[in-house]
């Protein structure tokens, strides 16, 4: 895929008719450099979107699962943004990258990968920023969280308003539930994993039934992919995924 190696400032300046991306740097309160795909929407350019989709890996990839989706929903005049976690992709430094961390003896894993994650929900806000200054005060904004982002889309949706939210192969923590059941509870949700995923599939199953907006779906796959994986084996889910955001969104 094409990217524009760019810097926030002048990302959308330049961007060309045939990329599919821009890369960006956001810059967080600490001064540390996330990388970001960027898709801006393809919509009349008298005609500005009001629609964004913010789309979070799974923890044992990085924001390029999210290409095609990314793409499409562009396409469909929907601004997307792919993320990579600090610590992974090209979001790394001296003091955090998840492939060092996880050549560490267990309990300084756990202290480094802890002290890692903290920074995320701060990082995914952030994210949120750049998107919501794309599409305006009243502009509609999505999420999207695979496996560990769903986590993180449950704690950003409890601070903002976001208009939809998808688990994609997320399995949650019964704490975490009970914050979607709290303060999410109505808003329109898709939840994607497999049978055979463990907790990822009980605990979907759980979400599904807390759920409660007309428009809630799940979906479940044989077997136990997980996340990725599950892109590669069902072509029609990316489409799926983006048809169900283009309408979620345009309500």
């Amino acid at each position: 895929m094409l990217r524009l190696i760019t810097s926030l400032s002048v990302a959308s300046l330049l961007i060309t008719a045939n990329s599919f991306a821009a890369e960006i740097t956001l810059t967080t309160p600490d001064n540390f450099a996330l990388k970001a795909d960027y898709y801006p929407s393809k919509s009349n350019v008298k005609t500005a979107s009001n629609r964004a989709v913010l789309m979070l890996h799974q923890c044992n990839y990085n924001r390029t699962m999210y290409d095609n989706i990314g793409e499409q929903l562009a396409q469909q005049s929907i601004h997307a943004l792919s993320l990579d976690f600090r610590g992974f992709g090209e979001s790394i430094s001296s003091d955090f990258n998840v492939s060092n961390i996880r050549k560490l003896p267990q309990e300084e894993r756990r202290n480094a990968w802890s002290n890692m994650s903290s920074h995320w929900p701060e990082d995914v806000q952030v994210a949120f920023d750049y998107l919501k200054e794309k599409v305006g005060e009243n502009g509609k904004v999505g999420i999207i969280g695979a496996s560990c982002g769903g986590s993180q889309a449950i704690t950003l949706a409890e601070k903002e308003s976001i208009s939809a939210i998808s688990f994609f192969s997320s399995s949650q923590r019964d704490e975490n539930i009970a914050r979607y059941g709290k303060t999410l509870i109505e808003t329109p949700t898709l939840i994607i994993a497999s049978e055979d995923d463990g907790r990822t599939y009980t605990s979907a199953q759980q979400l599904f039934a807390t759920a409660k907006h007309p428009d809630s779906k799940m979906i479940s796959y044989k077997g136990n992919m997980h996340g990725y994986p599950l892109l590669d084996s069902d072509a029609a889910l990316e489409e799926t995924i983006v048809t169900w955001f283009d309408s979620e969104l345009e309500k």
